[in-house]
Parts: C-alpha cells; structure tokens; sequence
C-alpha cells in the first residue's frame, strides 16, 4: 500500500457558482465532493464514483483542473502527524443532462448538504482544503493539465533488427 492516499475530486461550476458537499462536525465546513481512489478504478472512474455517492448527481469528468498536496508531517499547529499524506486530483466536471445534484439517502457521516455557493461568496465559507483563491484563480484563467491514461494510448512497438 503506497504511503500517499490518492483522492479523486471534481470541481463542478454552474451559473458563477461552485458545488459543494457542507458537514456539520464542531460547526459547518464544506468540501469540493471526492474522495479515495478504490483500488481497480482510474481516476477518472473514482472522480465520477465519489461525485455521484457524495451529491447523485451524474458527471462528465474533463481535464484535470487543479492538484492539492496534503502533508501533515511538514505542518505546524493542529495537525496530526499520524494523518495519511495525500495528492487530490481536482478534476473539471460538467453534470450530465437532467442530474440535479441532492443530499443522498445515505449520507456519509456529518454531510448536512449538498449546496451551490456563489464564487463571490466563496471567501466567506470555511473550504477544506482552503483553495478559494485557487479555484478562482483557474476559473478566470483555464490552464488545465492533461492527464495521460496509459491504456489509452498506442501500444509501442519496436522494430526487430
């Protein structure tokens, strides 16, 4: 097992606003909806696995907008050394026709909601991880990466000489 936990995010903007999942857990947080790879899937797989658990909604996964290093053993303050280090991989997503995003019926613990929050509002909630500043930052600009899925591409084959 690698000691860097992958977590597959998606960022979904819709009228000049961005969906979040909201948790209640010593006062109210939000989250872009994601979560862990699983092992078997790609990361396009998991992204549209864990928007779909964490809101219903149905999503077309695009290019890979943004990338979050998590690394508890190089912070200070109230972080626990014990917390597993991760990459997010936050990918663009646009949802699929007629997919409304909801609470689901079986919640994960502490998820409350499942809301849109206007780009203007963003700095006034608490995100986890705090990249408002990011988000909006490649709204106004585009510049995706492109991620490279290597059974995708041509197999190579060598000439016998």
């Amino acid at each position: 097992m690698s000691h860097v936990r992958i977590r597959c995010t998606g960022l979904i903007i819709e009228n000049n606003s961005v969906l979040l999942v909201e948790y209640n857990d010593d006062g109210i947080h939000y989250n872009l909806p994601g979560g862990g790879l699983e092992p078997g899937e790609t990361i396009l797989e998991g992204v549209a696995r864990e928007v779909l658990e964490e809101t219903t909604a149905q999503v077309d996964v695009g290019p890979l907008a943004l990338m979050y290093e998590f690394t508890p053993h190089k912070q200070s303050g109230d972080y626990n050394v014990n917390e597993r280090h991760g990459l997010h991989l936050i990918f663009e997503c646009t949802l699929k026709n007629n997919s409304i995003p909801r609470l689901p019926q079986f919640p994960d613990p502490h998820q409350s909601a499942v809301k849109w929050i206007p780009l203007e509002e963003l700095d006034s909630i608490l995100l986890i991880p705090n990249i408002n500043k990011q988000i909006k930052n490649y709204i106004k600009n585009k510049r995706n990466i492109e991620l490279i899925e290597d059974y995708m591409l041509d197999r190579l084959r060598l000439e016998q000489k």
